[in-house]
């Protein structure tokens, strides 16, 4: 395991060249988003320490981590007017593993249509809107060694012009042995190109030589790939504190390569009292716009046999977020989650 660890960086540091000259070139940006909340508030850490519905969004392997049923919807404020919604449900089948069903819907309001003769706007509106729809199985093979994988079908339109497709998603949890000590990696996005049907007007080289536009066909984009690996574990267990068993605290790193940009590096943390309260914290490095993260889960018992979560989440985005004027504008993110 250690000589896999090792080989891994060591293929993270060779290809950090090559995704510089990348950046920008992959299509399907959704995909990019972080959805579970939990996670968001641990700093985008979670692909190790997922459970239940959460797990949808981190790592598909870490499905069978939950012994209950859970089913979660969660909403996301974006700049620009940008909204996103989710929704994930998950089932434990016991010796049978665990499957989910999940899906995103990421739209934006009303946009004015501007040309080069009518800058201002030609009185009509358009808008753009996302949507993902996925199952996902999981398993586990040994009582330390979880996998999951999820298919999802993809479509994405900008006024008339649309994309579909379809993605998988692939990930692994390992129960290590060592205390609380676990090891997550994902893939995440796994798929063809994407391209948009119909054809558009072709400005660039028009503009330079002074001639009218001709109707060009979409060029294809690489969907946004990522791979994930991280650890994850309980501090008090894992350095052996002795403390009241009503209190937990997990600590969880990540190593992230995506295949458009360079590596990153996330760390968060979980505070637990009374598996009631929890306060999380995270931090970011390699990101232009993104620095730390927060949040706050609240979970109750329901007539002893259910369960309701509420989480919320804050992930500071440095301007984008310093030019948001009210409470609506800030990258909030909540979520409520029912288990039985």
């Amino acid at each position: 395991m250690i000589r896999i660890l090792i080989c891994i960086v060591l293929a993270f540091a060779a290809s950090s060249a090559f995704a510089l000259e990348k950046v920008g070139t992959t299509s399907m940006q959704l995909l990019k988003l972080p959805i579970g909340v939990r996670g968001i508030g641990m700093g985008n850490a979670l692909v190790s320490a997922a459970e239940g519905a959460e797990a949808v969004w981190w790592n598909p392997g870490a499905l069978t981590t939950a012994n209950k049923n859970q089913v979660q919807v969660a909403q996301i404020n974006l700049p620009a007017d940008i909204q996103c919604n989710s929704l994930a449900y998950a089932r434990q089948w016991g010796d049978y593993g665990a499957m989910s069903v999940h899906l995103i819907n990421l739209f934006t309001n009303d946009m004015p249509v501007r040309t080069l003769a009518a800058p201002e706007g030609t009185g009509e509106y358009f808008n753009a809107s996302d949507f993902v729809l996925g199952a996902s199985y999981a398993r586990k093979l040994t009582d330390k060694f979880s996998l999951g994988g999820h298919l999802r079908y993809l479509r994405s339109q900008l006024e008339e012009q649309k994309y579909n497709g379809l993605s998988v998603d692939l990930g692994t949890v390992y129960q290590t042995g060592l205390r609380s000590l676990k090891l997550g990696m994902a893939i995440q996005n796994l798929g063809p190109e994407v391209k948009y049907n119909g054809k558009f007007l072709d400005y660039r080289e028009a503009a330079i030589n002074d001639e009218e536009p001709g109707l060009e066909e979409y060029e294809g984009a690489s969907l946004p790939t990522m791979f994930r690996l991280g650890v994850s574990f309980d501090c008090f267990q894992m350095f052996k504190i002795e403390t009241c068993p009503n209190h937990s605290a997990l600590f969880a790193v990540e190593m992230d390569h995506p295949n458009d940009n360079k590596e990153r590096l996330n760390f968060g943390g979980e505070y637990g009292f009374q598996n009631t309260l929890y306060l999380r914290a995270g931090g970011k490095f390699g990101y232009d716009e993104e620095s730390f993260a927060a949040g706050i889960g609240l979970k109750f018992d329901v007539m002893s046999e259910y369960g309701l979560n509420f989480d919320y989440a804050y992930s500071h985005w440095n301007r984008l977020t310093d030019a948001g004027d009210g409470f609506m504008d800030q990258p909030h993110r909540f979520a409520v989650a029912f288990t039985w």
